[in-house]
């Protein structure tokens, strides 16, 4: 497989808090071979998942196959338990040098378990879901073993239509280059590694699982549906007042993930590959007004960044104008010890290095997971990463009419209590208009 690049790649690769984790659960029985074999055929369709880094004699980072095996762990339920496992294998940097850069986890009980935590330059939300797709379709002997691999256009012509950075942003861009060249640093991996420790050392992930099903899950529809708004919308509402009572504020900064897979060039179908953008958007809370009132404000400031071309864009395009050895710097100067005035101003301007915490949305839809012929799919999770600018990332994803929500923060940032106080006014709010 040659070297593929990705439209973030400098960020993501070394940002040590953007670990993905999918739980998927299974009613049958399989033997460890079955699974194993399952897992081959995956690998065969996914060549992403036997890859490593490698960095070119431009200082560019792309992904390349290498014979570095996927790494599988084999449990009993008595044994051990999903949390354990990725609590512990969230906590070990991935080697981007050697790989494998996703791994697996299989607990055997009364039911199956697969765990998987990837790093988020192999895959973002939508893509790894296009392989739990792929293992369960592995899992009953229909799955298709033609490769996927993604397109591979640079950031500046990925898109089929774009509006591109102004003369004033460039402008700008092209200064902090300036200030950076006076004194670049490129670091190695081993001070990465170090970094990582001392991150890690701070900033603690952390989980709470929630969910939302049978009667309440159909009233809540009901409720958007009469008033006009999305799942999406007023669970972003719901959580964006909730976090806002919480802390006494009337204003939170609001991160949402947007998926740009059918916005480019060269679709990435149903391959893996990191093909999301971010807007940013300031959600306002008025006391004065009902819920309902404050979620429909709310909606309106998501759908002008949302249907914004340029807000949607604009990440990828911005991070893009910049050296990559400056991209690469942006963590250790949010979150360690590194001192360089360019990076730290890169850091606040796309929100790494803020005071004031925000909220981080990641809503990936609805999907159904029937008919298979050789077991039920009991559930599918979706663990998002633990984003250290955000005081709390929500990942949620509706599996067979069961909407999953998984809230992720860091220890010593927040404590959980605080979280289950979050999530207790959420189903509050929710319900006081049902």
């Amino acid at each position: 497989m040659k070297g593929f690049p990705i439209l973030l790649e400098r960020l993501f690769l070394r940002s040590p808090g953007v670990n993905v984790c999918f739980r998927i659960i299974i009613e049958g029985k399989f033997e460890k071979n079955e699974i194993e074999e399952a897992i081959k055929k995956i690998c065969v369709r996914h060549p992403f998942l036997n890859s490593s880094v490698k960095i070119d004699d431009e200082n560019n980072a792309m992904l390349v196959q290498n014979d570095t095996p996927v790494c599988i762990e084999f449990h009993k339920a008595n044994e051990t338990d999903w949390r354990t496992w990725l609590k512990k294998t969230d906590n070990a940097a991935f080697d981007f040098l050697h790989g494998p850069l996703v791994k697996f986890c299989v607990i055997r009980g009364k039911n199956i378990e697969i765990i998987f935590l990837g790093h988020h330059i192999v895959g973002d939300g939508i893509g790894y879901l296009n392989l739990v797709n792929d293992i369960l379709l592995a899992l009953d002997n229909r799955i298709d073993l033609t490769p996927q691999l993604p397109p591979c256009e640079s950031a500046d012509k990925c898109f089929k239509e774009t509006v591109f950075l102004d003369a004033l942003t460039k402008s700008y861009a092209a200064g902090l280059n300036k200030a950076w060249r006076k004194n670049p640093v490129r670091f190695s991996e081993k001070e990465y590694m170090d970094f990582f420790e001392q991150y890690r050392g701070k900033y603690i992930p952390n989980l709470y699982m929630a969910s939302i099903e049978g009667d309440d899950s159909r009233k809540l529809l009901e409720k958007c549906k009469l008033n006009g708004l999305t799942v999406n919308e007023i669970i972003t509402s719901a959580f964006s007042v909730a976090t806002m009572e919480m802390f006494g504020n009337r204003e939170i900064r609001l991160g949402i993930a947007v998926n740009v897979r059918n916005e480019l060039l060269s679709e990435p179908k149903d391959c893996l590959g990191n093909y999301i953008t971010g807007v940013l958007a300031k959600a306002r809370y008025d006391p004065a007004n009902d819920f309902i009132s404050n979620a429909k404000s709310i909606a309106v400031i998501m759908k002008k960044q949302l249907t914004n071309l340029k807000s949607r864009h604009l990440v990828i395009h911005f991070l893009n104008e910049f050296d990559k050895d400056l991209i690469e710097s942006i963590v250790f100067a949010a979150y360690g010890n590194f001192d360089h005035p360019a990076s730290k101003k890169l850091a606040a301007l796309i929100g790494e290095r803020l005071e004031k915490k925000g909220l981080g949305i990641s809503n990936l839809g609805r999907y159904d997971f029937y008919d298979y012929k050789n077991f039920n799919v009991a559930d599918v999770q979706f663990i998002g990463p633990a984003y250290p600018a955000n005081l709390l990332t929500i990942g949620f994803i509706t599996v067979n009419d069961k909407l999953n929500l998984c809230l992720r923060y860091n220890e010593g940032e927040i404590k959980t209590d605080i979280i289950k106080g979050i999530y207790k006014r959420v189903t509050e709010l929710l319900a006081l208009y049902q």
